[in-house]
C-alpha cells in the first residue's frame, strides 16, 4: 500500500494516484493552512502552491509513511516563507502554535469516519449546541471570515460585547470537543 492510504494498482500511473491522494487531503490541507496562516487572502494561493511543490517533490516521498503530515509540512513552509515578507505573521506563526495545529489535525483524521468531512462531524455537533449567539459568532468569524471589529459591527453591537461573546463560544467548542476526545487544551499540549 502506499502510504497506507491506497493500494498502488497495475498500470496506475503516479500522476493519477497523486491526484487521488491530493482530493483525498484537500479538505484537511485547507483547514490546516486556514488555521496556521491567519490571512484568508493567502490560503489559495498557498494551497496551490502545496500542491505544485509536492508534485515536483513526489520522488521524496517515502511512500511508507502518510502522504497528510508530509503535505502539511511542505505547506509549513510556504506559510513561513509567507510569513517572512509579511509582518503580520510573525506574530502567529510560533513553532507551538505550529504543533499543536499538527497535533489537533491528526487526532481529526484518527477519529472514525471515511473521510476528513466526516470526521468534522464532531465539530459540527459541538457548534450545533452553541446558542444562536455563540453559534452566529462563529460563524461570522470562521466562516465568513470578518474580523471581530467587522463582526461586531454586522451585529450592531460594540467589540467588547463580540469578542467576549466569541470567548464564549469558544470555550464551549474547546470543551465539548474534549469531552468528545477529539481537543486537546493547550496546556495539555507537550512542548
Amino acid at each position: 500500500m502506499i502510504c497506507g492510504e491506497l493500494p498502488l494498482q497495475a498500470g496506475m500511473r503516479a500522476e493519477n494516484l497523486f491526484n487521488i491522494l491530493i482530493r483525498q487531503h484537500a479538505e484537511m490541507l485547507s483547514a490546516f493552512i486556514h488555521a496556521v496562516a491567519f490571512d484568508r487572502s493567502a490560503v489559495d494561493d498557498i494551497f496551490q502552491e502545496t500542491v505544485i511543490t509536492a508534485w515536483q517533490r513526489i520522488e521524496e516521498f517515502d511512500a511508507t509513511r502518510p502522504f497528510g503530515p508530509w503535505l502539511r509540512g511542505i505547506a509549513r513552509n510556504h506559510i513561513l516563507n509567507t510569513a517572512r515578507g509579511n509582518r503580520r505573521y510573525k506574530a502567529h506563526l510560533d513553532e507551538l502554535l505550529q504543533r499543536r495545529v499538527d497535533q489537533q489535525i491528526d487526532r481529526i483524521n484518527g477519529s472514525p469516519g471515511d473521510t476528513f468531512a466526516d470526521r468534522l462531524e464532531s465539530l459540527r455537533d459541538c457548534i450545533e449546541r452553541l446558542s444562536p449567539d455563540a453559534r452566529e459568532a462563529v460563524d461570522l468569524v470562521y466562516v465568513r471570515g470578518l474580523d471581530a471589529t467587522a463582526a461586531a459591527r454586522t451585529l450592531a453591537t460594540n467589540d467588547e460585547t463580540f469578542r467576549k461573546r466569541l470567548y464564549r463560544a469558544r470555550l464551549a467548542l474547546a470543551e465539548c470537543l474534549r469531552a468528545k476526545s477529539i481537543f486537546v487544551p493547550a496546556t495539555e499540549v507537550p512542548r
